[in-house]
């Protein structure tokens, strides 16, 4: 390597994914660049298994195929149709308090959590945000923070990957996230990073890795539309109706909330502002949305009931 901050990366990534490569792990598996690297480089410590999750002939079950065949990796695929993938989203939902947008991105890592045999859950989140990979950092006038993005994602993890992880007693691994990892990735700048195609130093460092250069290349597409967890969610969750509720106070819309969450989460999204309550259902058809919407209510004025008295 002609570039010390590439061999620094590259040593300080090498050893994040070896530091849990202890037992045979399990991949959360795309096929793009951040998951087939960290595979990649897992595969010469310890056993390793590939979980590539999504509807009949998405993106990501074509992608992740052609990435195992290319690294020579056996894959373990969850293919589902689409009925199941609501299902699925709504008993995630019943676990993990998330809201819909992240349900539908989060589903396939929550299905891939339920399907491992290993107790280790390695996955390649962080890329995105360290190496900017989102098509939005390349936009003209983009903000481009990737220090806050990362920040962020470290603060939401808790309440979202190693909650899944959790709720099947895994461990869950994210070697981009790794403190000598962002310091090795921060020594490039924001615009290095970044480059025309997003995630330029990573690329590099994986074809460095010896990563087959159609992979190191790939463009990036969302975990929501490469499995098509959001386009099955929203053909089959194709009515809703929004709530807008007054109460007396901030403190009674939250512990009403907080009462009739249990019962109906998976289907109904609630946003608190100060006094007021918006809440969304959802349902699969107008007879299943009107059930939906009066059990709703029904909760609702139970609870405001016995919290006044």
């Amino acid at each position: 390597m002609n570039d010390n901050r590439l061999e620094t990366l590259y040593n300080n990534l090498n050893q994040s994914i070896r530091n849990d490569c202890n037992e045979p792990i399990t991949v959360a598996f795309s096929g793009g660049i951040d998951s087939t690297l960290v595979a990649f480089i897992a595969n010469k410590y310890c056993d390793v298994e590939l979980i590539a999750v999504g509807v009949t002939g998405s993106h990501d079950l074509d992608a992740a195929k052609s990435a195992a065949k290319l690294i020579g990796m056996r894959l373990k695929i969850i293919e589902i149709n689409e009925t199941e993938m609501v299902d699925k989203g709504l008993e995630m939902q019943k676990k993990v308090d998330l809201s819909g947008i992240e349900v539908e991105f989060m589903l396939p890592f929550w299905i891939a959590a339920k399907n491992t045999t290993n107790s280790v859950l390695m996955c390649g989140q962080g890329a995105d945000e360290l190496f900017g990979g989102y098509a939005r950092f390349r936009k003209e006038n983009a903000k481009k923070d990737l220090s806050r993005e990362v920040k962020d994602l470290i603060e939401r993890i808790p309440e979202r990957e190693e909650k899944i992880t959790k709720a099947f007693n895994l461990k869950l691994s994210c070697p981009y996230l790794n403190k000598e990892v962002i310091r090795a990735a921060e020594n490039f700048d924001i615009d290095e990073r970044i480059g025309e195609v997003g995630k330029v130093v990573l690329r590099e460092v994986a074809k460095e890795f010896g990563l087959p250069e159609e992979i190191a290349n790939r463009k990036k597409k969302a975990a929501q539309y490469g499995s098509g967890s959001q386009r099955a969610i929203k053909k089959i969750v194709k009515h809703r109706i929004e709530f807008l509720m007054d109460f007396e106070s901030e403190e009674i819309a939250r512990a009403i909330v907080k009462a009739t969450g249990p019962e109906n989460s998976g289907w109904v999204e609630t946003t608190i502002m100060k006094n007021q309550i918006k809440a969304t259902v959802k349902a699969r058809n107008l007879g299943s949305l009107r059930e939906a919407a009066e059990d709703f209510m029904a909760c609702v004025s139970v609870a405001e009931k016995v919290i006044k008295d």
